[in-house]
């Protein structure tokens, strides 16, 4: 199971690389340069999402084997600090090649397409569980009857992706697109939180507050971008 797990996740990074890749093409930025960021975020996001993962979540792993952080099957996928790992490497790689165009809105339709898709990834690898519950829709996951919290991800995902994708070209600036999908994110992810089971690692708090904190960040970034000048 854990492989197919690893093959869907592994789908679902391809989705937003292809997302990206469409979004860059029809935006006229496909070019050497943002190709260099493209890579450079999504090894960033990657490299955060395990850093965090094990940090924040699974540390007895972490300390036991460094190495295990480079291995893909292993998981490690807390995608809080994947976007904010993603969203450093991007500035600095851009930073250095001295491109100055906004870049986000590309990621805001490409972030939510691949957990859309790799979210059943996390299903199937028994990963992000819920919390014990009774409803009709729950799922037998770790020996009782939960939340099926990767399915609800991956309907918020989708959901995100859809108002994203029809909300382009009626945003006033460049920019705007990822500061929406940020607020999106942030709220989803904080109502999630809510259903999930945290015996296993990590704390609720800590999602929640990264939860708010990103959706805190994009509201500010709405205000700021179109406070009087």
């Amino acid at each position: 199971m854990i492989y197919w797990a690893a093959l869907v996740t592994y789908l679902g990074y391809a989705t937003g690389g292809l997302v990206l890749v469409y979004e860059a093409r029809r935006r006229g930025l496909a070019t050497r340069g943002m190709g260099l960021v493209a890579a450079a975020g999504f090894a960033g996001g990657l490299l955060a999402a395990k850093l965090g993962h094990w940090l924040l979540v699974d540390p007895a792993l972490w300390s036991a084997s460094p190495l295990s952080l480079f291995d893909p099957r292993l998981g490690g996928r807390t995608i809080i600090t994947g976007i904010l790992g993603g969203w450093l490497a991007v500035w600095a790689t851009k930073r250095h090649l001295g491109i100055t165009r906004p870049t986000g809105d590309l990621w805001a339709l490409a972030l939510p397409a691949g957990e859309a898709v790799g979210r059943f990834g996390c299903l199937l690898a028994g990963c992000c569980y819920g919390a014990e519950c009774a409803l009709p829709w729950a799922i037998w996951q770790h020996g009782a009857w939960r939340h099926p919290t990767q399915l609800y991800a991956a309907a918020w995902a989708a959901l995100t992706w859809l108002v994203l994708w029809r909300s382009r070209g009626r945003l006033p600036r460049e920019g705007d697109l990822f500061r929406l999908f940020l607020v999106l994110f942030g709220v989803g992810r904080w109502l999630i939180e809510r259903h999930r089971a945290h015996d296993g690692g990590g704390s609720l708090e800590l999602g929640q507050m990264g939860a708010v904190a990103i959706a805190t960040l994009g509201v500010l970034s709405l205000w700021w971008v179109r406070r009087p000048r």
